[in-house]
């Protein structure tokens, strides 16, 4: 096996959690292999872009950041640049092309990076490693970024096909993970002491369905309850609207370790539009989830994404989702003008909507959402929360920042000692779009 002792290593992760987590497992095979963890291209022997391949600006950056690194490899000649993640699996022969890529990672192929490495420091040959067949996971623990808080996928790839969506044809069918599996990874982190996970999938409440459920997303989030005792909030992200039943919402319901954060994607809130994008639910069906979930979480907090502009969308359909939007009034939500992306079917429909149309769309409902957003904020000042302390904000060392249950960002002055990682109760003074500031009240432990 090859021996990286004095390489240096950079990965650069854009787009999801599911990349989050396979820079993880990266990270964690270079380190096995020898490598150090730098925090810039410059400094490294071994360069990765784990890409994004679902939106158009995410893509636009990780090429512009590839082109500015051929400057740097041409001065550290034996420096080895990998680009992985769904872009890699989709515009493999594209990005090949580029002289100094060496070599080109697919997402199911992870577990080989060893033995490319292997090759490519000896033979300094351009490898590109592409599978659509099946992923299978390499045999080591994932790198964890942080001490307290988790991803953990329980499955991969997705069956859904929507026709604006990508994710298919670079994650390929979707495959379960095993039940024991996933509860050792769990078992291991609560042992170090985790405080929360986080539960992946690209439709994750689909989980078993590929093994006839016969073990299903419920049975799996009851038998983690039941297992950890360090980890307080469990999570998960994103499950599809009409894979929930009757069984799921009581077990998410029933116990207070799973967090009471549901981020349900709605896309669009007219019907004919959810069928051309191929989505499996009705605006009834949505709603009807969404208000099983009310009946029994009175303070759930409740994300979504949207795409406004999507082909022959009229401006009545886009009030449609308007209306829905004030009507379930979501805490957050994530909106998008349609982008086209090659390889999906809506890339081929006719009915364009001109950008500047689409874009108009997108600041009306911003604009909607962002006002709702604002009073549910303000309905949190003047109450003490519980948050689960992250540390340190980006923009000011002097404020520190955690997550309430239902995903609200609070900001406090920062303490006198480090209680990342604790779980801390805060007065809430003031609220803003972006969440929630207030004053530490008092430290779990403490």
């Amino acid at each position: 096996m090859v021996y990286l002792k004095d390489y240096k290593y950079f990965v650069k992760t854009y787009g999801c959690q599911a990349n989050e987590y396979d820079s993880e497992l990266i990270a964690s095979i270079l380190e096995k292999l020898g490598a150090e963890a730098v925090d810039n291209e410059s400094d490294a022997d071994i360069v990765v872009f784990n890409t994004c391949a679902v939106r158009k600006n995410a893509e636009n950056k990780f090429y512009g950041r590839l082109g500015a690194l051929k400057k740097i490899k041409n001065e550290k000649k034996d420096m080895i640049v990998i680009v992985a993640g769904c872009l890699a699996q989709k515009d493999y022969l594209k990005i090949s092309s580029i002289d100094h890529v060496d070599v080109v990672l697919g997402t199911h192929r992870i577990s080989a990076l060893p033995q490319i490495l292997q090759e490519i420091k000896y033979s300094r040959k351009k490898i590109v490693d592409v599978d659509f067949t099946g992923r299978t996971e390499p045999d080591v623990p994932a790198r964890r970024l942080s001490k307290f808080s988790a991803y953990i996928p329980i499955m991969f790839g997705c069956d859904y096909y929507c026709t604006f969506c990508i994710v298919p044809f670079t994650r390929g069918k979707m495959q379960s993970r095993s039940r024991e599996e996933i509860l050792k990874e769990v078992k291991n982190l609560d042992e170090k002491g985790y405080k929360e996970i986080i539960y992946l999938g690209q439709t994750v409440n689909a989980y078993g369905i590929d093994n006839k459920f016969q073990y299903d997303f419920a049975d799996l989030l009851e038998e983690t309850v039941s297992l950890v005792k360090n980890i307080r909030w469990i999570r998960f992200t994103s499950p599809y609207p009409t894979n929930f039943n009757q069984k799921q919402i009581e077990v998410i319901s029933k116990y207070s370790k799973i967090a009471k954060h549901i981020h349900l994607p709605l896309q669009s809130g007219n019907n004919e539009i959810l069928r051309k994008m191929a989505r499996r639910y009705t605006v009834e069906q949505f709603l009807d989830v969404i208000s099983q979930f009310r009946e029994k979480n009175e303070y759930i907090g409740l994300s979504t994404d949207i795409i406004v502009g999507f082909p022959t969308e009229t401006e009545e359909q886009f009030y449609d989702t308007l209306s829905v939007v004030e009507k379930v009034r979501f805490d957050q939500a994530f909106m998008f003008a349609y982008s086209e992306r090659e390889g999906t079917k809506a890339a081929n429909y006719e009915g364009a909507i001109p950008y500047r149309e689409r874009l108009k769309r997108l600041y009306k409902l911003i604009e909607v959402q962002n006002k709702i957003t604002e009073e549910k904020n303000r309905e949190y000042v003047g109450k003490i929360v519980e948050i689960l302390v992250e540390g340190s904000t980006d923009k000011n060392p002097l404020m520190w920042e955690g997550r309430t249950e239902t995903n609200k960002i609070v900001v406090f002055n920062k303490p006198n000692k480090d209680i990342s990682g604790k779980f801390a109760k805060v007065k809430i003074n003031n609220s803003f779009l972006w969440g929630l500031e207030g004053e530490l009240m008092e430290v779990e432990g403490d």
